[in-house]
């Protein structure tokens, strides 16, 4: 993976939180099942009364705390561990984004969070989304200089979403023949039966197959398997 720019770390990080969703949302997935494998600090509150339901070991060792004696806690430890600006200023704002935001939307913002061990503040990027007709929030937060680093963590997790997200544009250059035969390739047909299921020559077969991989930076048939199963055509 190559260097990314903060900008780009930032995009990827209110990405990721989308992928995230969707995994959980994928029959048989549940957030105790996968929420230690979540790189970096995530958790997941009620909206009701913002006590946590889920947080990963590391948000628990970054705090120090366990989410039972967090919720323990309630607005105090806001007051404890957050900045006055956080509280007064980047907290609304979510509250806000909470109150008028559907399943679809994310919101991002820096926080300054005291840090236990140090006793400083450190700068972290924040994301966070409603889950399941807004009963639950998934939110992100991780000190700035780990981004990339989580980044790259998450891609090995979403795995196949972000392979979706990487490709979609190249997907969606493909033309209803195209998916048709690619769809057909990735079901391990030869070029000769394509050929005489689409009444077709096999030249063309073959022309159609060389665009495929072309438009789809596929080098072999085993890519363009990797390709198709990734967006649903088997």
């Amino acid at each position: 993976m190559g260097y990314k720019t903060d900008k780009e770390n930032l995009a990827t990080q209110m990405q990721n939180l989308y992928l995230l969703d969707k995994l959980f949302r994928k029959e048989g997935c549940s957030f105790k099942e996968i929420v230690d494998d979540i790189p970096g600090i995530f958790h997941t509150n009620y909206v009701a009364d913002m006590s946590i339901d889920n947080m990963n070991r590391e948000g628990e060792e970054y705090s120090q705390l366990t989410k039972e004696e967090i919720n323990e806690m309630g607005f105090e430890y806001f007051l404890e561990y957050a900045h006055p600006y956080t509280i007064e200023v980047v907290g609304p704002r979510f509250q806000k984004f909470y109150e008028e935001a559907d399943d679809e939307k994310v919101k991002a913002d820096f926080q300054l969070i005291k840090n236990p061990k140090t006793n400083e503040y450190d700068t972290f990027f924040t994301v966070s989304k409603p889950f399941k007709d807004k009963e639950l929030l998934l939110t992100t937060s991780n000190p700035v200089e780990t981004l990339d680093w989580i980044s790259t963590k998450v891609e090995r997790i979403a795995g196949e979403e972000i392979f979706v997200r990487k490709h979609f544009r190249q997907f969606q250059s493909l033309t209803i023949r195209e998916l048709e035969i690619l769809t057909l390739i990735a079901q391990g047909k030869t070029n000769r039966r394509i050929s005489d299921q689409l009444f077709i020559s096999i030249a063309t077969v073959k022309q159609h197959r060389k665009f495929i991989k072309k438009k789809t930076d596929c080098k072999n048939t085993v890519e363009l398997v990797k390709f198709a199963q990734a967006f649903d055509l088997i």
